[in-house]
């Protein structure tokens, strides 16, 4: 009733001398019920909004909120470090592999056919070397007994010499007597007929034992010329030993390379990409597989610098992976020393003076609690890092 004595009144008030009319009032009523329900809902989104704003308050308090951070791992790139075309390749992606474990294995029939070529190379050389110390020792063992026998032969041959002079001077020395008697009449003509051979047969005698002097002394520089080729023998055996020793590194070094064609895990770990197929042709260095270790995974958040003097190594940081659609625990481990424009592959050297200051980030390394599942590298996370002393 109260409500209708207003409207009344409202259609009857007047302005100076004009009263306004009762259809005016009416419309402004209906306008003020149409918006009404605008009104209620201008009202509620304002309770909303505070309300939402308050949560934010409480829920952020004492945190730090960042969505800029990303799973990590160790990742390790299996590679061939040898050509060939892979026979066998055994894994995909998502299998589990060990330390060890053959994951590829390429063609190795040609390099085993040059191995045992080499192999039978370096046997046929050591044979060889051994030939050649066997006739170095024959050719010193003959020469030291050749030198050995002239030089005995020399000695009796210049002793001999040595008789034969002595005589040769005593026969001289009785032919000169006889010469003598012969002019005086005292001996007959065949005493100094004799006398004349004893003469001849000494000078004989010495010509001969010089003639073995000589023989001597030239069989001498003959064994002393075979104990030189015993030296040379040594000079080639050495120059042979030397090759089978480039042989058999050469060996060793197919050898280490025949064994790297089958190609292994290197972590216990979870395969995540091949990048080769079986039957294809790989280059040395050419890629595997890509694989990481699950048990060596992180979360890298990028922190503004604005935010860093509140963060703590060991501070309890709150983890939702995107992925897991569900909160698990970490800790900060370890603060960056550099900001990640440091590591930019393009720097920003600011060539043309115009500088606007943007709020650098710092990587931040999180460690992930046994409670988190679904960790995948390279998966996004929300973390909020408590601020709390």
């Amino acid at each position: 009733m109260r409500a209708s004595g207003r409207f009344a009144r409202l259609m009857l008030q007047k302005t100076g001398n004009q009263t306004i009319p009762r259809e005016a009032v009416a419309s402004g009523a209906k306008e003020r019920l149409r918006l009404r329900p605008l009104h209620a809902a201008l009202a509620a989104g304002g309770l909303a909004l505070m309300a939402a704003a308050t949560w934010w308050v409480v829920d952020h308090a004492g945190v730090i909120v960042t969505s800029d951070a990303r799973v990590r791992a160790r990742m390790v790139t299996i590679s061939s470090e040898v050509a060939g075309r892979i026979v066998v390749l055994p894994i995909s992606a998502g299998d589990t592999v060990r330390a060890g474990e053959i994951i590829a294995r390429l063609d190795d029939r040609e390099a085993r056919l040059a191995l045992d070529a080499m192999t039978l190379d370096l046997e046929a050389l050591e044979a060889q070397i051994e030939r050649e110390k066997v006739r170095a020792r024959l050719a010193r063992a003959l020469g030291g007994s050749r030198i050995d026998s002239s030089q005995s032969g020399l000695a009796a041959s210049q002793a001999e010499a040595a008789t034969a002079r002595a005589r040769l001077q005593a026969t001289e020395a009785d032919h000169g007597r006889t010469v003598k008697l012969q002019a005086a009449g005292l001996v007959t003509q065949a005493a100094m007929d004799r006398a004349a051979a004893s003469l001849e047969a000494a000078r004989q005698a010495v010509a001969s034992a010089d003639a073995a002097i000589s023989r001597s002394r030239a069989g001498i520089g003959e064994a002393k010329a075979e104990a030189g080729e015993a030296q040379v023998i040594d000079g080639n055996v050495g120059a042979l030993m030397l090759e089978a020793r480039a042989l058999r590194q050469r060996i060793e070094a197919r050898t280490l390379a025949f064994g790297k064609h089958a190609i292994p895990s290197s972590l216990d770990g979870v395969i995540d990409e091949v990048f080769a197929d079986q039957g294809e042709h790989v280059a040395p260095g050419a890629r595997i597989a890509l694989a990481h270790a699950p048990d060596d995974v992180w979360i890298e958040a990028n922190i503004k610098e604005t935010d860093l003097a509140r963060v703590r190594p060991g501070a309890h940081v709150e983890i939702a992976l995107d992925a897991a659609g569900a909160t698990c625990g970490g800790a900060v481990q370890r603060i960056g020393n550099a900001a990640t424009s440091e590591f930019a592959l393009i720097p920003n050297a600011n060539p043309t003076g115009v500088f606007t200051k943007i709020t650098q980030r710092v990587p931040v390394r999180i460690s992930i609690g046994g409670d988190c599942v679904q960790v995948r590298p390279g998966a996004m996370a929300t973390l909020k890092i408590s601020t709390a002393q």
